[in-house]
């Protein structure tokens, strides 16, 4: 992969503000691109470009309502004419047991998990056809794969991000736009180890990946970059699952 293929183009990140989201604007700055990006928190959406440097570009965007998508994509259309690269990240994974469930969790993890996948992928497509890179990158997770609990919800909608990717990918295929996935297992962020991540959860996760580090966003970031790259020309509709090698496909 030659990074300098990255200097001066576009990208687009959903859920840049913080955890591996922000990440991968880190990493596509770092590589030379554009780098617009949206969360629902102002502050840290705006303290997250403050900390990337003139390449990147703030816009808050509710994803979950499909008219600040499209006032999301008109802003880079104004600003750029053109997308290299879309990264479709955001997401909700509140623990919600299945007795706990109502219509209006299932709706608010929909709008935002998957929904907002496809919606953001539509109203990028014009100035996806403009760009060069022509690539779609779509995060998901392992947690679907195992099953955990409880997550049946957010498995629920986590999952269909694959059937999305590969849909996707025979669809655009044929204009030279290419659709991936990455699966990233459990991600060692600011948040996940303030809210969830217990000593115990640590011990296992060692026991049961084959590779004996605890990962970490800067480890799902060149991933990223090879699918999105002309390195990873040849592929489309792959999930490559970044978790340590604790689950075999």
């Amino acid at each position: 992969m030659d990074t300098n293929e990255f200097a001066g183009r576009v990208a687009v990140v959903t859920g840049g503000s913080e955890g591996i989201g922000y990440d991968f604007c880190r990493a596509l700055c770092e590589v030379g691109c554009e780098v617009y990006f949206c969360s629902r928190n102002a502050e840290k959406g705006e303290l997250a470009a403050k900390a990337l440097g003139r390449q990147a570009h703030y816009h808050r965007t509710d994803l979950a309502a499909p008219n600040q998508i499209k006032s999301f994509a008109a802003y880079v259309r104004e600003m750029t004419g053109r997308i290299d690269y879309l990264v479709n990240n955001a997401a909700n994974d509140d623990r919600i047991g299945f007795e706990e469930l109502t219509v209006e969790e299932c709706d608010r993890m929909w709008a935002l998990n998957l929904r907002s996948f496809l919606l953001m992928s539509r109203a990028c497509l014009e100035l996806l056809r403009n760009g060069e890179g022509k690539s779609i990158v779509n995060i998901s997770t392992t947690n679907y794969m195992f099953g955990f609990e409880p997550f049946t919800i957010y498995n629920a909608t986590k999952s269909g991000i694959l059937g999305f990717t590969r849909s996707l990918a025979r669809e655009l295929g044929t204009e030279g736009i290419r659709v991936n996935m990455i699966s990233p297992g459990w991600i060692m962020t600011e948040k996940q180890l303030r809210k969830y991540v217990t000593e115990e959860d640590k011990q296992a996760l060692l026991r049961d990946q084959c590779v004996k580090h605890l990962i970490e966003a800067k480890h799902v970031s060149p991933v990223l970059l090879f699918l999105l790259s002309s390195a990873a020309r040849a592929m489309s509709g792959q999930n490559l699952v970044v978790d340590g090698g604790k689950y075999f496909q």
